[in-house]
């Protein structure tokens, strides 16, 4: 039998999320209490390079699917009052509609609007009104994509990620 290299990934995806070290039974339900942390990572995307990817948010406060821009490695996010928080810091869409997790000057209010549903014993699926968002390739670099809600940076590799809060 071969191994191939997504079934690796998501292994390792899996195993990284705890999945195999404590698995709840997709009979029980979980609340998503007040500032309970979770991960978010993409799903059902049609591309290798954004399915089953977590969140990063790098130095810049953007969000990608990659360690890129002096990304943490540990991403931990927080919902309060339909907010999406990192680090204390609340989400932000820039004009391009990138999803920011720093002040912008640009005058734009944090947004509100974020919504988990309980699908699976691990997880939400998580929309900001009632959208996903896409992933972008960002230009001159390799494998590398952001996050973005609408239509993206206006290239032609975006590609729709369904979304799923995973709660450690």
């Amino acid at each position: 039998m071969k191994f191939s290299l997504s079934a690796a990934l998501l292994v390792s995806v899996l195993s990284a999320t705890s999945v195999f070290g404590s698995p709840v039974p997709t009979t029980t339900k979980h609340e998503l209490s007040f500032k309970k942390k979770f991960g978010i990572m993409s799903l059902h995307s049609g591309n290798f390079n954004v399915h089953l990817h977590p969140f990063f948010v790098g130095k810049s406060g953007h969000v990608y699917l990659t360690p890129y821009d002096q990304a943490d490695q540990v991403n931990e996010f927080y919902l309060k009052d339909t907010q999406l928080f990192h680090k204390n810091e609340t989400a932000f869409l820039e004009k391009d509609g990138a999803l920011v997790f720093k002040f912008n000057s640009s005058g734009n209010s944090p947004l509100t609007g974020f919504k988990t549903k309980q699908i699976t014993g691990i997880g939400y699926e998580f929309r900001f009104n009632n959208a996903f968002p896409v992933a972008c390739h960002v230009p001159n670099t390799d494998e590398v994509y952001q996050i973005y809600y609408g239509k993206g940076n206006n290239t032609n590799d975006c590609v729709g990620v369904a979304t799923e809060l995973i709660i450690p």
